[in-house]
């Protein structure tokens, strides 16, 4: 037949069915989430009351900083506090960040939270550091601190 031991193994292979092929680009389509975008948690609308509540958390910028990690990426952050200035207990807290370039224009906005279910509650009155890590960052940034406010709340016994 043929010399090359290589071509007679796969002369010899059983034949693979369309079923099976079908089945593995299948499995292949699913691991590789295919179908549609990323499904996203919903969030509950907040209610009214945590909305007007969003006028007591006041977030204080801090430092900035730039760090290449074990994949040589740049992974930017960003250190701030958050205090809570009113008389509830907050569970949960997402603020907005907004980068600017070097004359102080806006030219992305991202979101970030630094206060999450499995974080302790922030109690009336109490401050708490937190730091954001973002491995993207505008290219035109200023590579000064964001503006940041808080835009969304989840109070405690929600």
């Amino acid at each position: 037949m043929h010399s090359n031991p290589r071509f007679n193994l796969l002369m010899n292979r059983p034949p693979v069915g369309l079923a099976a092929v079908a089945a593995i680009a299948l499995a292949v389509a699913a691991l590789a989430g295919c179908g549609g975008s990323p499904k996203q948690e919903a969030k509950p609308a907040a209610t009214a009351e945590e909305t007007v509540y969003l006028q007591n958390i006041q977030i204080t910028p801090g430092r900035v900083e730039a760090a290449q990690n074990f994949l040589e990426h740049t992974v930017t952050t960003i250190y701030g506090t958050v205090t809570n200035n009113g008389k509830k207990t907050v569970r949960q807290l997402e603020i907005s960040l907004t980068f600017s370039d070097i004359e102080g224009k806006p030219i992305e906005q991202k979101s970030a939270t630094p206060l999450a279910n499995d974080d302790p509650p922030l109690k009336p009155g109490e401050t708490r550091e937190f730091h954001l890590s973002f491995d993207q960052v505008p290219v035109m940034w200023n590579q000064g601190a964001p503006q940041m406010s808080a835009a969304r709340i989840v109070l405690a016994g929600k």
